[in-house]
């Protein structure tokens, strides 16, 4: 398993978090869980909408650059832009 971190703009602020997974999209599954603990974060609603929404993307791979992925969402006006970087 490799080592993903997770970096999610949403709501104005920025989200930053390391995960063991097989595969972005599976670092992309496991952050989308773990949304729901972020306390600080939107309200705890918009939180499962979010992790909901996020959990049905496929991780795109960004063209021209090394394990880095890219998916997004949105949830009621607030935009959530997702990156996915392989760092070991």
């Amino acid at each position: 398993m490799a080592l993903f971190t997770v970096v999610l703009e949403f709501g104005g602020g920025t989200y930053i978090s390391q995960f063991k997974a097989a595969s972005a999209h599976a670092a992309a599954i496991k952050h989308a869980a773990h949304l729901i603990s972020i306390k600080g974060m939107s309200t705890p609603s918009d939180r499962k909408r979010l992790a909901e929404s996020l959990s049905l993307e496929q991780p795109i791979a960004i063209q021209g650059i090394r394990s880095v992925w890219c998916c997004s969402a949105s949830v009621g006006r607030k935009f959530a832009l997702v990156n996915i970087v392989a760092t070991a």
